[in-house]
């Protein structure tokens, strides 16, 4: 029987997580890949153990912080 490759995932890549659903990957190595889910926040997963699915749905737009206005003393 064929082993299957792993697929291999890069920073940015859209993903699916069956339990968090659709994210960007923010960081990845061999021990830990970062995702930053839409709806779910950050979230860490060890490499060799998370199952995930490329995805073609676009990142949602991130707010815009507003910077806090200096006051500045007369």
């Amino acid at each position: 029987m064929a082993k299957i490759a792993p697929v291999v995932f890069t920073e940015n890549d859209r993903i699916d997580h069956s339990v968090y659903g659709t994210g960007t990957i923010t960081g990845v190595n061999d021990r830990l890949t970062t995702i930053d889910f839409d709806g779910a926040g950050t979230k860490r997963f060890i490499t060799s153990v998370v199952k995930l699915v490329r995805s073609d749905t676009p990142a949602p737009p991130k707010p815009v912080r507003r910077k806090k206005a200096v006051v500045r003393p007369a």
